[in-house]
């Protein structure tokens, strides 16, 4: 089959969304598909992928709600696809016309005000996409709730749900990120695998931290990820210093995906602090897998994992750390256990060749 993935973003990979995107070029290329990527306006030298056509998009090339409209543009060649994948409701509607379109969610992003206008017309958009796609893949069960179906957190993983519409997990390659050969020599330290924005909820990590460095005095913390928000990154940065915590937190900017095992693996501890707009996080399904231990809010998706859960707030992350710190090694290892039982990436594989061929 010949069949286009429609997305924000895809090459360079930098966020979940972007490894995800390539996961599913290397899993359906492995059998024997042809596929190829529609992304915003970007440099890359990646035969399979095409920009978004037109001097508008080349003005706007970051604009996440504006690239689908460009990607309409591109239809006399999405036609001649067997399938289409459209990642995010909104970018559905540039391929509604397809007789197999295929919707995709990662996360969802109206949870920031439920009650705003704002949020109502994306759930809206959501709602759209669930019931007008040829099928329909949620990656946590959250979203699923938002769109109306009556379903659990973690239930019925890999699985339809309803007719066509199914909840895929995100899933880990866990001998990519596994974990290190000298684990005793991790050192205390906590990592925040995060993008600098806003939803990301990298402020409570740092806010809860204070209160962390001054019972734990060997402790650091590491912030890994790209300042996608300026103006928020900026805030962070200030809060550290303000908090006296410059020699104690750091920011190590975004490191390429292929790279981040090691960055799991010299960590004890995973935080995931996010206030809304979060999946089935790859982030910390990662890091279960190198056996750190990880600590993740209630946000989204967040709760289908085997993680250790929390509200999103300052007070109870603290609180979650003072317990997990002391056992880290034990959480650590049940949660790789947990993780490749339940979060392989063969799972993940094999219900997404359901999705694409068994028509």
């Amino acid at each position: 089959m010949k069949i286009a993935q429609l997305t924000y973003s895809y090459r360079p990979i930098i966020g979940g969304a972007d490894a995800y995107a390539d996961l599913l070029c290397s899993t359906l290329r492995g059998r024997d598909h042809e596929v190829w990527v529609y992304q915003r306006a970007a440099e890359t030298d990646d035969p399979f992928v095409r920009a978004a056509p037109g001097w508008q998009a080349r003005l706007r090339p970051r604009d996440f709600w504006l690239v689908p409209y460009w990607l309409r543009l591109r239809r006399g060649e999405l036609r001649a696809m067997d399938a289409l994948i459209a990642h995010y409701p909104n970018y559905c509607r540039a391929g509604y016309f397809h007789p197999r379109l295929i919707g995709l969610s990662h996360g969802v992003t109206w949870d920031d005000e439920p009650g705003a206008w704002r949020s109502q017309q994306k759930r809206a958009l959501a709602r759209e996409a669930y019931r007008r796609c040829s099928r329909f893949v949620a990656n946590d069960t959250f979203f699923l709730r938002e769109v109306g179906v009556d379903i659990a957190p973690g239930e019925g993983a890999f699985q339809e749900v309803e007719p066509g519409r199914w909840f895929i997990p995100n899933c880990v390659d866990t001998v990519r990120f596994s974990p290190p050969d000298a684990p005793d020599q991790r050192a205390p330290l906590i990592t925040v695998p995060r993008n600098l924005y806003r939803n990301r909820g990298v402020h409570l990590a740092v806010e809860a931290f204070t209160r962390i460095a001054a019972e734990w005095p060997e402790w650091t913390m590491e912030i890994v990820g790209a300042d996608g928000q300026a103006d928020y990154a900026a805030e962070v940065r200030a809060l550290v210093r303000r908090l006296g915590l410059s020699d104690r937190v750091w920011f190590a900017g975004g490191v390429p995906w292929h790279a981040m095992a090691p960055v799991y693996g010299r960590a004890r501890v995973c935080l995931i602090p996010s206030l809304c707009g979060e999946g089935t996080s790859l982030a910390a399904l990662e890091a279960m897998a190198c056996a750190t231990a990880t600590v993740v809010t209630t946000a989204g998706g967040l709760p289908d994992l085997p993680a250790i859960h929390c509200d999103p707030s300052a007070d109870a992350l603290t609180q979650a750390l003072r317990k997990v710190l002391p056992g880290w090694r034990e959480a650590g290892q049940t949660q790789r256990a947990a993780v490749t039982a339940g979060f392989a990436l063969e799972h993940w594989q094999a219900a997404w060749a359901r999705v694409v061929e068994e028509w």
